[in-house]
């Protein structure tokens, strides 16, 4: 018998079995079989109860700290929001400044120590209502916009607070910008006490938000700009633009200030000159920009005219012929050559560069009586489109030598 009961006590199960319960009942003690309590602190929110209608609490704390004693058990397991509620009470006070008591509620088992504050100065405040207009408050218009009329509506909010922040409310405004003025249509916005530096948290507003609807008008203004005409291409190379008559010079424009200002010049379409050899005369149309309009004819006469260019070409020492017969024998002409110079539009002159002279210089001595005589030469050309501009020596010495 003795033997199985030191086996029993001996075997691995047993062993485990009784550290189990050992440590069991160490836990229970420790934890809750112990009397003793511990003390934890908590901060907690005040509520207000029964609060006299038609006033506000100013100046109250929010919360309140405490410390609170319980078993061990209980101190772990408790809720503060639940089992801790601080409060104080306010049925029966008249507006005006208070000292109150700060009571706490418990749940069972739990046990104050100590709160802080235990005593709380509040002032009560009667709260009030009042009407007043909204204004609309409005941004700086450019040049050019005037505000025809402002509608908000409801024209009128209520204002509820204490009497004190009640009556330092100077005005409601609300505050739409360029773009929203602009827009053309109705926009709610919200409503803001002035002086709007001042916090107007514990303010209601009724409504918070109201429509404006705005209406704007362009102010349109004349403005006489110039007229330009945007040229494409070059004419033939034997000649340039001498002029371009616009006609009108300028046109009266209506519209915006503020675009009207950004406009110097109106421009046609263009005009191609490409290759031109003689004056051309056409209509071409405006191009106007968006919210402009024009005051006069859409059209304009554009005339451009133009000039020959003039290249020249020098024949030196060209012999001099002798046309027609003399009643003498023997005769001289001196000098018997000449320097001529030609002009001609560029591409002809130059076509006839290197090649044989186009121009033949000659005298006529037919019916000459005298013996010694100054004559012209003459020049002959053998094409169209280039003259003489230079002869060198004009006249010569026609001489008898028999």
């Amino acid at each position: 018998m003795m033997k199985r009961i030191d086996e029993l006590f001996s075997s691995r199960t047993f062993l485990k079995i009784f550290s189990l319960v050992l440590a069991f009942l160490l836990w229970f003690y420790v934890t809750g079989g112990s009397d003793t309590d511990v003390v934890r602190t908590y901060r907690l929110s005040l509520q207000l109860r029964n609060v006299p209608s038609g006033v506000t609490v100013q100046r109250a704390p929010r919360e309140v700290e405490v410390q609170i004693s319980a078993n061990r058990f209980l101190a772990s397991n408790v809720i503060p929001e639940k089992d801790i509620v601080c409060y104080v009470d306010l049925q029966g006070l008249e507006p005006g400044r208070h000292t109150v008591p700060v009571k706490v509620s418990l749940s069972a088992g739990l046990k104050l120590v100590s709160m802080n504050p235990s005593m709380i100065d509040l002032r009560l405040e009667r709260t009030v209502e009042k009407s007043i207009s909204v204004m609309p408050k409005l941004p700086q218009m450019p040049d050019g916009y005037v505000v025809k009329s402002v509608a908000v509506s409801p024209s009128q909010v209520v204002i509820r607070g204490t009497e004190s922040d009640v009556a330092k409310v100077s005005g409601a405004v609300v505050t739409p910008t360029l773009a929203d003025l602009l827009s053309r249509e109705p926009k709610s916005f919200d409503v803001k006490l002035e002086p709007q530096w001042h916090d107007w948290s514990d303010v209601t507003v009724i409504p918070d938000k109201v429509n404006l609807e705005a209406e704007v008008e362009v102010v349109k203004i004349k403005k006489e700009v110039p007229i330009e005409v945007p040229i494409e291409g070059k004419p033939n190379s034997d000649y340039l633009v001498s002029s371009i008559i616009i006609t009108p010079s300028t046109i009266m424009l209506e519209g915006p200030k503020s675009v009207l200002d950004g406009i110097k010049a109106i421009t046609t379409k263009p005009l191609n000159i490409e290759g031109i050899t003689e004056d051309v005369e056409g209509q071409l149309s405006l191009a106007l920009p968006e919210g402009v309009a024009l005051l006069g004819e859409g059209a304009v006469t554009v005339r451009v005219t133009l000039k020959q260019k003039v290249a020249t070409l020098k024949y030196e020492s060209l012999d001099i012929e002798v046309r027609g017969r003399s009643i003498y024998k023997q005769w001289e002409i001196s000098p018997n050559k000449v320097d001529v110079v030609v002009e001609g539009p560029p591409s002809l002159i130059a076509s006839l560069e290197g090649k044989e002279p186009v121009v033949v210089a000659y005298v006529d001595i037919t019916n000459i009586v005298s013996k010694k005589l100054s004559i012209p030469v003459n020049i002959e050309t053998k094409v169209s489109g280039i003259k003489v501009t230079s002869l060198n020596p004009e006249r010569v010495s026609f001489t008898v030598t028999d």
